[in-house]
């Protein structure tokens, strides 16, 4: 038994490319959107806490400093000394800011000296990330 074509339209030999194509491009901005934000969480920290957490602004250097103190500038590890050098670089792009990452086990002078190091590269716009404190979170004594 053999199926006959009783229209006029023949039939379609080829395959259909353009649904392929969508969803390739649909997948594509996905994996752009999300890969930042999987790059950026690859790096564990454990953020000190603060009541006045505020969002980074945008177009900015990331800067993540770990407990052992390594530095990593935008996700890649910088060796020390080379951290202004990497900044003077970064600062043709004009960013709006450094942000530094930074895990709560880090000691002051570790950072002061990142902080330095920024500022030497000239990037003077610097914060600290911090996460939110809890609300049953006690707030520390004040002298």
């Amino acid at each position: 038994m053999y199926i006959r074509n009783t229209d006029d339209t023949p039939f379609l030999h080829e395959i259909n490319m353009i649904p392929l194509i969508d969803v390739a491009l649909v997948l594509l901005i996905i994996f752009m959107i999300i890969t930042p934000i999987m790059v950026l969480n690859s790096i564990q920290l454990q953020l000190p806490q603060s009541a006045s957490e505020k969002q980074p602004p945008t177009k900015n250097i990331i800067i993540a400093v770990k407990p052992d103190g390594s530095v990593y500038l935008n996700n890649e590890l910088v060796t020390p000394g080379l951290l202004t050098d990497k900044i003077t670089l970064l600062m043709q792009l004009k960013p709006d800011s450094a942000v530094i990452y930074s895990d709560k086990k880090v000691d002051v002078e570790t950072i002061v000296d990142v902080i330095d190091q920024i500022e030497a590269g000239g990037m003077h716009n610097i914060s600290l990330t911090t996460e939110r404190k809890t609300q049953g979170q006690a707030p520390l004594p004040t002298f």
